[in-house]
Formats: structure tokens, sequence, C-alpha cells
């Protein structure tokens, strides 16, 4: 199974689903990796880099554009699940992401840059559907709604407006918590961390996906 978590808008936390994602996956008994396609900031890279060897390994593969279909596909008959950390603003990435993938997750985050950011992620989506859809492939996509404040007029508004479009939505909500950043610095996720709040939203997040899987 591979799922990607990406949108062409940077700053939405999609290393921190994926690393947090690998994470739970792991403890769930599942061989699990990553690919990271940003080769420039390399930000799953760095977090397993400051993973520390006490903990369960997950590999982290960094991969160009042009080798990423082939690694992944590779990469898919090794691993129970492959993430695939996406890069932002690469269009024909965006392309190959989506053709590489059984699985979107798009973070989108109470922001109005971001959800224009989302509308044109979804563009894309749908033309690079059609053309998989065309050779006997599927890929399903759903909105991740991330750093959620809760009770203010900005989510809310966000909320309603992804409804309108023809792209499920994930019940799971993740909230701005502190759990995210401490964990993003130090190579570990939130189930290995102490917040029981932050836990429970990725354990719903990941049972989540697993029934779509």
């Amino acid at each position: 199974m591979v799922i990607a978590v990406t949108n062409l808008k940077g700053g939405v936390g999609k290393t921190t689903v994926t690393t947090n994602l690998a994470v739970s996956f792991t403890q769930l008994g599942k061989d699990v990796c990553i690919v990271d396609t940003d080769l420039g900031q390399q930000s799953s890279m760095e977090w397993s880099g400051n993973r520390s060897e006490d903990r369960v390994r997950i590999p982290v593969f960094g991969v160009s554009i042009k080798q990423l279909n082939k690694e992944v596909a590779d990469l898919a008959k090794r691993f129970d699940i492959v993430l695939i950390d996406g890069t932002p603003q690469l269009s024909e990435l965006a392309d190959r992401t989506i053709l590489a993938s059984d699985l979107l997750v798009i973070p989108l985050t109470p922001s109005i840059y971001d959800f224009r950011g989302f509308e044109n992620f979804l563009v894309r989506f749908e033309q690079v559907k059609g053309l998989k859809e065309a050779s006997g492939g599927m890929v399903r996509a759903f909105i991740l709604l991330n750093r959620v404040v809760p009770n203010t007029k900005v989510s809310k508004d966000i909320e309603d407006a992804v409804k309108e479009y023809e792209v499920e939505v994930l019940n799971t909500k993740l909230a701005n918590r502190i759990a995210y950043v401490d964990t993003a610095t130090n190579g570990t996720g939130v189930l290995e961390y102490k917040d029981p709040k932050a836990k429970a939203e990725m354990k719903s997040l990941t049972e989540e996906l697993l029934k779509n899987i």
C-alpha cells in the first residue's frame, strides 16, 4: 500500500503527518518506510537522523522526480506501507506522486491561502486520477484538517468550504498541539510522547485510514 501525504502548498504539515503515521503503523506491526521527495529540505530524512537508535527503525529513502515511480513500486514489494512525503510546488512531481499512490492524504490548515493551494492541487488530482483510471489504476484522496483550532470561525469556514468538493474529508482532525512540534525535532511520533490527546488523534487517523485501504 502506497500512501502519499501531499499538497501543492508548503507549510501544511506534510512531514509531521507522514512521520507520525509511520510511527503509528509501525506500532501496529507493519513494515513501513518513508520516501522523501524533497531532496533540498530533506525534512523526513532529518527526522530520521534525529531518531534515537533505541526506537524502532523506520527507513527513509531520498528519491528524485524521475526515480519516484520505479523506486516506490520496488519499495512496495518490500514494505507493507510506503509513505511518500510530498514536495510542494513541483507540478511534475505532484503528478508522479499521484500516479505512484493508492491513497492520498491532503493536509489542509485553517488558512485561506492554504485553501487556495488545495483548490489548485485538486485540479491536478482530478486530471491525473483520470489518466490513472484510464490505464486500469485507482487512487483515492482524503482531506485531513490539520492544526485545527476548535471553535474558531476560520476553522469552521474552511471545514464547511471543503464539503463543497468531491473529495472525502476524514472524520479525524489534528489540533494545533505542541506535541507535534516537539516530536518533529527529536525523531519521534506523538505515540511515543506524553500528550494523550495527540495520541488519541493519531490513533484515530491511523484506524480511519486502515478502514479505507
